[in-house]
């Protein structure tokens, strides 16, 4: 016991709890699939095929090899790497553009406003176990996420067979937790 405890007659304050660190994990639950679309897919091969976790299926562009996937989070999350599994060939994505919290972009749009994060993917990045990281700070406090792929390796479509996003759900405060003191 410290002489201060002592001198004022209580017992030692117990040590502050030490707060826990967020850890990255798959959002896959956090995705509201139901609010998340894809503009340009074709009707055979829709973006629910991405979240199957079966490589055989796949996300397929329609008319040409641009998608639009606005990607709906059910809470607010942080998101720190994408994971993209595609072909590795002709079909696979190559450049792509990902919107912070973009709602309801257009392919104009997508080409024209200056896009939160671009890259372009290597086959590297295409392996069902390699993660793209992202520049987490600009990627904080999401509620959604717009994926555009600009173009494929030279098809006139593009194929993508999974899709995965990792982060952290934000710790939001309830107010209806809150009770008036007083």
């Amino acid at each position: 016991m410290s002489a201060i405890a002592r001198a004022a007659g209580g017992a030692p304050a117990p040590a502050a709890a030490q707060p826990t660190i967020p850890t990255t994990t798959d959002l896959a639950e956090i995705i509201d699939k139901g609010q998340s679309f894809c503009l340009n897919q074709d009707s055979a091969h829709t973006m629910s095929n991405l979240f199957i976790g079966d490589e055989r299926l796949f996300l397929q562009s329609d008319t040409d090899e641009q998608l639009i996937m606005q990607i709906t989070f059910r809470d607010t999350v942080n998101v720190e790497a994408i994971s993209f599994v595609a072909p590795l060939d002709e079909y696979a994505p190559l450049t792509v553009k990902l919107f912070a919290n973009g709602l309801n972009l257009s392919f104009e749009n997508c080409e024209e406003l200056k896009p939160t994060q671009e890259f372009q993917l290597t086959p590297a990045d295409l392996a069902p176990d390699a993660m793209t990281k992202l520049y987490a700070v600009k990627f904080q406090r999401l509620n959604t996420l717009t994926i555009f792929v600009e173009d494929s390796n030279g098809a006139d479509v593009t194929r993508i067979s999974g899709l995965k996003l990792f982060g952290t759900t934000v710790i939001g405060t309830n107010m209806a937790e809150f009770k008036k003191v007083g």
